[in-house]
């Protein structure tokens, strides 16, 4: 496979090297078990750029880290499509479950000092992430964030300046802690991070049209996890 791709580089270089030369109308062709997949007049080409798609498992990298192109669904387990909401979790609550009354802070979750290996529900190899990637993922000095639709369900883009890498974060709304209702589904994005607060705040990924920031809320609420790789 690595002499193909060589191969077909090098072609690919003398090709514009002679483009000079050629007829006016030449056509680059590019097949697939013979059969074309693009077609483009040589004069309508510039430059060629590979990139890589995400394999599933592997994640994107953007800002240095390893996400996710996928929330968290059942424990252990991603959604179907990137556009899925997924499950909505309790800070350091590995199942679904949610404390519907006003004693949740007398949680064993709820009262931990960090999120334990053993009550994340990311699949594996996967973790929730930290606030600090949390902050790379909305530093505007080296990605962007973009509201968009993606499929009929708004979120936010997040794109990698230097490499073009990006990842969709449906806006899945939360679990309101008191009652279990679900808010500001299709408005705003609320994804954990692994880093506590204080006794009774942690730090999550808040984002809505036109802003993206790391905020801090109720451990009790259940948010959207997104993780990153171990």
């Amino acid at each position: 496979m690595k002499t193909k791709i060589s191969i077909f580089i090098t072609a690919i270089a003398l090709l514009f090297g002679a483009t000079a030369t050629l007829a006016q109308g030449t056509q680059a062709y590019f097949k697939k078990d013979g059969v074309t997949v693009f077609q483009a007049s040589i004069s309508d080409i510039d430059s060629i750029v590979f990139k890589q798609t995400a394999i599933e498992g592997e994640g994107v990298v953007i800002n240095g880290v390893r996400w996710a192109t996928r929330n968290v669904g059942a424990p252990g387990t991603f959604v179907s499509s990137p556009c899925d909401y997924g499950e909505y979790y309790q800070f350091n609550n590995g199942t679904t479950d949610f404390l519907l009354d006003n004693d949740y802070w007398n949680s064993v979750y709820a009262n931990s000092d960090s999120w334990l290996p053993a009550n994340d529900p990311s699949p594996a190899g996967w973790r929730v992430p930290t606030a600090d990637e949390i902050q790379k993922l909305t530093d505007d000095n080296y990605v962007t964030w973009e509201w968009i639709d993606s499929n009929g369900l708004t979120g936010e883009k997040f794109t990698d300046k230097a490499t073009g890498n990006s990842i969709f974060l449906p806006a899945a709304g939360f679990r309101f802690y008191y009652d279990g209702a679900l808010c500001n589904a299709g408005y705003g994005g609320y994804y954990w991070s692994s880093t506590v607060y204080d006794a009774y705040y942690a730090y999550y990924l808040f984002f809505g049209s036109g802003y993206a920031y790391l905020g801090y809320y109720y451990r009790g609420n259940g948010f959207s996890v997104r993780p990153v790789a171990e």
